[in-house]
Formats: C-alpha cells, structure tokens, sequence
C-alpha cells in the first residue's frame, strides 16, 4: 500500500484535530507517569525564572510577548490564570486543544504554524506545554516556508525544534523531552536519506524516540522507582504515533482501558467560549455537547439555541473539554482558567 509523500495545510490541520483529540483522551493516562508533587516542584522552579531569561531561549516568544502583540479578537486564552499548576498530560492536551484552536481556518503552512505556536505559548502553563510551544517555534522555522509537508520537511523542523529545546535544557537527561525530540529528529533524518515517504519518516522517528524514551529510567532513580517514563515525552510521541496513524489510515491510538477519567478531584478549571456550529449541526448536537461537558463536569452555563453557542464548564479535563467543541463547531473567544472559587 503507498503512502502520502506530502500533505496540505488543510489535512495536516486535520491531523492535528486528530492528535488533540488523542491526547486528551491519553490525559490521565499521561497525568499517572508523573506524580503531583513532581509537576509541581518542576513548574515552581519555572516560576522562579525571570521572564527575560525564558523569553532569551525562544526568538519567537522573545518577539511576540503578550505585551508586545495586539491580539485578534477571540484568541483570549488567559495563560495567568492557572501558572505552573498542571501535570503534564493536562497541560499537554490543554496546550495543544488552544494551539489547534487558533490555528482553525488556516489554509497554508505558514498561517497554520503562526496559529499552533501562537495558540500554544499563550495557553501553556508548565514545563510540558512549554515544550510543545516551543516545538511548534521551531518547525515553524522550517515548514511556514513550504507549501506542503514532505518527509524532508518534517525531518529538518524536528531539527531545529530539537536544537531550540536544547538551547532551553541541558539535553543530558537521558529519556526527556529534549533528548526524546533530538532522537525522533536524527531518526526523521535517516529515514529521509533512505528515500523514505512521508508516513515512513514519522514512523521512523517515532521508533527511534521511543528508544530513547525508555532510556530514561535507567538514568533517573526517580523514575526508576516509579516505573514510568517521562511524561512530556510520552505525549510528545503519542502525538508522532497519531500523526502515523492518520497517513496510513491505521486506527488512532485507544487510551488504556483501565485508566479512569477524574471527573472530580484534582485540579479544577473554567472553560469559557462561544462555540460557531458546524454545517449541519443543529438542536441536536448542541444536546449532545451539553450532554458531553456534563459528563466532563459542572456545567456551569450551555445556551445551544442559534448558530452560536454559549457555554461555560467547570472541570478537571480541559482538554478533552475543548476536544469535544470541534466534533460540533469551532470555539471563539475560548478561555481557560484555574477556578478561583471552589463551586
């Protein structure tokens, strides 16, 4: 069976709808490899970091500071609110449901990653959405040049991206997102010496990421003691996984069976926007997604009558969440933030 060699920005964006759903289903089942007290930890020493200094490490977030940018109307995602408090499978699914969010409507490589990098340096709140954002930093560098995605192309953005990430971690911990994003990137390139297609490349690079992911616990006692992986990187290669699985037609990845979905518990976050209903998408699907979010939560406010939807959710799974909107529609003027009072 043969392969796409290149994609559009339209059906990489739909990928990536694709890969924002995964993860939001995966978002406990990541959440479990890290446990509480380490994300904290981890995003409290971020905190600490003079904003100056975070900025240095990516030229494009140095150049689009939020102060610095006027910002188009419904693109508010109120990163301030909820600081340094996720793990990582919640700021991953989050970041990347805001980055596909903000890319809605591009059709062209260089609106699509200007959307994704921008969507997700506003809406990441720890060390793993950072991460992403600054991935999607660097293959913008590479891809919003081009008119279409191509093994090559996807190989040389994941080098850059990794040499971005390097330039804002040591990349001496062996199994982490900078060294996990360094592997998938040196196995995209061999593939491309190899003549391989499109689908071939990815799958390539995520074989050799994963190899390097699982290096991880003999490096980090912690881990180690555990049993786990890293948790940003696991993501970070479900991702590379969905992405195959969509060029070659395969089934998406399926979240363990066992994982249970926290409802309650945990830290709790407003979801607030308007929701712009698909064609075709009536009384009926507004039904459905009300019914969804009140599954995801309290639902704090779903007004589905008209074209435009208003709806506002208290939960523990932004992710999925915000996931649920494109089955039905879009979203505009999305917010997501830490509660402030408990309900």
């Amino acid at each position: 069976m043969s392969f796409p060699s290149q994609i559009s920005a339209i059906e990489l964006l739909s990928a990536f709808r694709s890969i924002a759903q995964v993860v939001a289903e995966h978002e406990q089942a990541l959440n479990q490899l890290q446990s509480e007290d380490e994300g904290q930890a981890e995003s409290e020493l971020e905190s600490e970091l003079d904003p100056e200094i975070q900025a240095e490490a990516d030229p494009w977030l140095r150049q689009n500071s939020r102060a610095d940018t006027n910002e188009p109307a419904g693109t508010e995602l109120a990163s301030t609110d909820f600081a340094g408090t996720d793990l990582a499978g919640t700021d991953l699914a989050r970041t990347l449901a805001a980055a596909v969010a903000a890319a809605d409507g591009s059709r062209d490589l260089a609106h699509l990653f200007d959307g994704l990098r921008r969507g997700a340096a506003e809406a990441a709140s720890g060390p793993a959405g950072r991460s992403l954002a600054s991935v999607f930093s660097g293959l913008a560098e590479v891809l919003s040049n081009l008119d279409h995605l191509d093994g090559a192309g996807l190989a040389l953005g994941l080098e850059v991206a990794a040499e971005l990430l390097a330039s804002q971690e040591d990349g001496q911990n062996r199994g982490a997102m900078a060294a996990v994003l360094a592997a998938t990137a040196s196995g995209a390139l061999s593939a491309v010496d190899d003549g391989a297609d499109l689908a071939e490349v990815v799958i390539t690079a995520a074989d050799e990421g994963l190899e390097e992911l699982e290096l991880g616990p003999q490096s980090n006692s912690d881990l180690a003691e555990r049993g786990v992986v890293d948790a940003a990187a696991a993501g970070f290669l479900l991702m590379l996984d969905t992405l195959a699985s969509v060029l070659t037609g395969e089934p998406l990845p399926s979240p363990p069976a066992d994982t249970p979905r926290l409802i309650t518990g945990g830290t709790q976050f407003v979801v607030r926007c308007d929701v712009v209903a698909h064609a075709g998408c009536g009384l009926e699907s507004a039904n459905w997604l009300e019914s969804t979010w009140h599954e995801l939560g309290t639902l704090k406010l779903f007004d589905g009558i008209g074209p435009v939807w208003k709806a506002e959710l208290l939960t523990t799974l932004p992710g999925e969440a915000v996931e649920a909107i494109f089955a039905v529609g879009r979203p505009q003027n999305l917010h997501i933030g830490l509660a402030t009072e408990p309900s």
